[in-house]
């Protein structure tokens, strides 16, 4: 080449009046010698490569020319392998159809033999097994007989254990039932007394309650009121006027204990006379009149 990178990097030209910018000018000459460099550099890559190339195309034609003598070869080798196969697999057919024949030989007089040891052997396990059957059976039949007795001695037992059970427990209820009635029967004649002698004492309680209220009336009509006072219309509270109370649950301890009360002491029941705190005289009920007309007024 007439020049090389070099020469262009470091070109000199001579300097004029009207001439170009020298840093322009070595600048492009600069880019221009890069330039250059990598072309020449490319250029040499390509030879080098270019000579490989070459290098590997003489190996592959020389790699052609054994490979075509290797397949001329072996073409000649497989033919004589087939031929040789061919000629082996006539002997071994001969050798087999040979050894098949006296295998043949030697199963069929192996079967024979087998065949007659199976009969023998199988006499043999039929007797073994009627034996064995005929020892089974007897022993089945001795031990049925065993059980049925063992079973039927304590079918025997347990019946006579349920009557003997069953006998104790009737005399036992019966005893039982006997007590519980002669109990009831008891309680239930205290009860039906203790209920008989309430009612009385409520009878005789209501019977002097409504005998005081009528000598109440009949002391009040005797006794009239002055006519500035106006009677009452409606009788003030008190004890005597207080409706009887009811019979509650408890009231009487006897009937809801369920065992005879015994009178407590004290316990006895008061009269009208009582209760109103007046005496037992007929003669003194007259003052018992006008404590109450008392009360009344106040």
């Amino acid at each position: 080449m007439k020049y090389t990178p070099l020469d262009v990097r470091h070109q000199e030209f001579p300097g004029n009046l009207g001439g170009y910018k020298r840093l322009d000018v070595r600048t492009f000459m600069n880019e221009l010698a890069d330039d250059f460099e990598e072309l020449l550099q490319g250029r040499q890559d390509m030879g080098e490569r270019l000579l490989a190339l070459e290098g590997r195309l003489a190996e592959y034609r020389q790699s052609e020319d054994d490979l075509r003598r290797a397949v001329v070869s072996t073409e000649r080798i497989s033919q004589e392998l087939r031929e040789n196969a061919r000629r082996e697999a006539e002997l071994i057919s001969a050798q087999a159809e040979a050894y098949r024949d006296g295998v043949t030989q030697q199963a069929n007089a192996r079967s024979v033999a087998l065949e007659a040891r199976h009969e023998a052997r199988t006499g043999e396990l039929e007797t073994l097994h009627r034996a064995r059957s005929t020892e089974l059976e007897a022993a089945h039949q001795g031990r049925s007989t065993q059980l049925e007795a063992g079973y039927r001695a304590r079918f025997s037992d347990l019946e006579a254990q349920y009557h003997r059970r069953h006998r104790e427990l009737e005399q036992g209820l019966s005893g039982r039932t006997s007590h519980l009635e002669a109990v009831f029967s008891q309680r239930y004649n205290e009860l039906s007394s203790l209920l008989s002698r309430a009612r009385d004492e409520q009878a005789q309680f209501v019977a002097q309650y409504r005998a005081m209220v009528g000598s109440f009336h009949e002391l009040s009509s005797r006794h009239p009121l002055p006519e500035a006072l106006p009677l009452p219309t409606e009788m003030p509270p008190s004890p005597l006027n207080s409706p009887l109370p009811a019979l509650e649950e408890g009231a009487f301890p006897a009937l809801s204990a369920g065992t005879p009360a015994e009178p407590a002491p004290d316990s006895r029941v008061l009269t009208i006379d009582e209760r109103a705190g007046a005496p037992t005289d007929p003669a003194s009920q007259p003052d018992l009149a006008n404590q109450v007309e008392e009360q009344q007024f106040v």
